[in-house]
């Protein structure tokens, strides 16, 4: 990773040739527009003939907690190039980070985004689960985890397997933390998968997983009010 700071911008990128397309970054050539929301902005565009993502994370860009921690921990674009970099260095596919880009005031992220590599394939469904559920055990074999094993979360091409949106980390919380990711995954695709569900483990996990439910619509209630 290279690092190159102007004023109160800073570009984390892999290649020189990239940060020419900060001089004319609103007249991308996008192709297709994947997410376009309050949270979000997803698009496909061309580079000198090699197709790149743009994602543009508007809600943390814009939420004054999100701004606070910044401080201390970079941008959402920044992380997410962080991210892929060591989903690599473990062995496992995922999207190649090409460039994060981050604008600061007073010390706090104001504007970000972050460019990765196309990854052609398709969207994980439940045609891949058991191609999905393989990765995730290999995932956790490596002592990690992908941080939100939703099916849509993986990519498939030619029976490869690529992480995207992943807050990949170390397995801090053992099998406790494999299990809560076959419990999300199951829920993400409201199929049953095959994993050890007759420990203490297993019962931790779905316990968490209706409690953050539960408190999800309490909270949906407090602010209806």
């Amino acid at each position: 990773m290279k690092i190159k700071k102007i004023n109160d911008i800073t570009i984390y990128y892999r290649d020189e040739k990239y940060l020419k397309m900060l001089d004319d970054l609103e007249n991308l050539n996008i192709e297709k527009v994947f997410k376009d929301d309050n949270r979000s902005k997803v698009s496909l565009f061309t580079f000198e003939g090699e197709k790149l993502v743009l994602k543009v994370p508007r809600e943390k860009n814009n939420r004054k907690w999100q701004r606070f921690l910044s401080i201390f921990r970079g941008s959402e674009s920044y992380r997410e190039f962080i991210q892929a970099e060591k989903i690599y260095k473990a062995g496992l596919l995922t999207y190649k980070s090409i460039l994060a880009f981050e604008k600061r005031k007073y010390g706090c992220v104001v504007d970000s985004y972050f460019i990765c590599e196309y990854l052609p394939g398709e969207t994980g469904s439940i045609e891949h689960l058991e191609d999905i559920k393989n990765e995730l055990d290999k995932i956790h074999e490596s002592g990690y985890l992908h941080g939100d094993s939703q099916l849509v979360n993986f990519i498939i091409d030619n029976k490869h397997v690529y992480l995207i949106d992943s807050k990949f980390s170390k397995n801090k919380y053992g099998k406790f933390g494999a299990r809560y990711e076959y419990v999300y995954l199951e829920e993400s695709c409201h199929r049953e998968i095959d994993y050890e569900k007759r420990d203490i483990y297993y019962r931790g996990a779905k316990g968490l997983n209706e409690l953050l439910h539960w408190w999800g619509r309490v909270r949906k209630k407090l602010k209806g009010r």
